[in-house]
């Protein structure tokens, strides 16, 4: 999967006062690229509002460059690309308004709102704030830092991708019913949410039933990851559930990690190019002595039993 995550924070209360932005480029899946600019925004009018959100000050953008000339340093990233934001109808307006103040040409681009697809597929948690879902998603990251929020944007979209099983952008733009806005000389459309698409098999007991008869210390002291989609609940309903077990969830394998999940039957006779790379590494460290678990579906339902 390809794109750009990007964040703007604003000195004021006007769409075309950007006063940072970060941007993330992601390749094949992997993030290759961090940018990071403090802008000097034309009129220098800080909110103390807007300080109060992102701690920038006058005084520490007085000598930056002003946007039109930050442009020509990234404008390459947008032309042509998948550029994601969260929120995205906040960032791509300071995009066009900015633009629009300095008189540049309007770039060529599709762009999809991670704030929507997390709404969407993250519909059991109580928000879909950048905050929230990564809290969720056990990423940590300086809130408000345009860097860290162009990173933590990224973060959602990898996960869904991954938990989805798809790298293709219209395809999860189908699946959770957000549709991709555009951006170009001839004007815009927003990202806009059509109604969620994706939904739970029918063979799915509830949340309720399943966790009834489960052991609350099964995963004490465990953290574990999963890796692919589940067949009979939901990865958001596996993590809620291991939590409820007194186990920790982590995004990604560690030397911390106790445990994988995967949805693979056979994990013992896979390949290791049929392998996630979670799995790889996963393999790579109990190789090296790490104690880890690795558990089907089948298998990490009897250990939420106790047996």
């Amino acid at each position: 999967m390809n794109f750009v995550a990007i964040d703007f924070e604003t000195a004021n209360e006007k769409r075309n006062s950007p006063c940072s932005i970060g941007l993330v480029v992601v390749k094949n899946g992997e993030i290759i690229e961090k940018v990071y600019h403090l802008i000097k925004p034309k009129e220098m009018r800080f909110m103390p509002i807007n300080i109060g959100i992102h701690g920038i000050r006058p005084h520490m953008v007085k000598d930056e460059l002003e946007f039109d000339k930050v442009w020509e340093k990234i404008k390459h990233y947008f032309n042509d690309n998948l550029v994601i934001a969260h929120n995205a109808s906040f960032d791509i307006s300071v995009l066009r308004n900015t633009l629009e103040l300095y008189d540049i040409k309007m770039p060529s681009f599709k762009y999809i709102c991670t704030m929507k697809l997390s709404k969407n597929f993250y519909s059991n948690l109580d928000n879909a704030r950048l905050n929230t879902v990564n809290n969720f998603l056990g990423y940590e990251f300086k809130h408000h830092d345009a860097l860290a929020d162009a990173m933590a944007c990224s973060n959602i979209l990898l996960n869904i991708s991954q938990e989805l099983n798809s790298k293709n952008i219209n395809e999860i733009s189908k699946l959770l019913g957000v549709t991709l806005g555009y951006v170009n000389e001839n004007g815009y459309k927003s990202s806009s949410t059509k109604g969620r698409i994706f939904r739970k098999s029918n063979k799915q007991p509830s949340r309720k039933n399943i966790i009834e008869s489960f052991n609350f210390t099964a995963f004490k002291d465990e953290i574990v990851v999963f890796t692919g989609r589940l067949a009979s609940i939901t990865r958001d309903e596996a993590m809620i559930l291991v939590r409820k077990l007194s186990g920790n969830v982590g995004s990604s394998v560690t030397k911390k990690t106790t445990c994988i999940v995967t949805n693979t039957k056979d994990i013992e006779n896979l390949n290791r190019e049929e392998m996630s790379n979670k799995l790889r590494r996963a393999v790579d460290l109990k190789k090296n002595g790490q104690v880890i678990k690795f558990l089907n579906e089948e298998a990490f339902f009897k250990k939420c039993r106790g047996k």
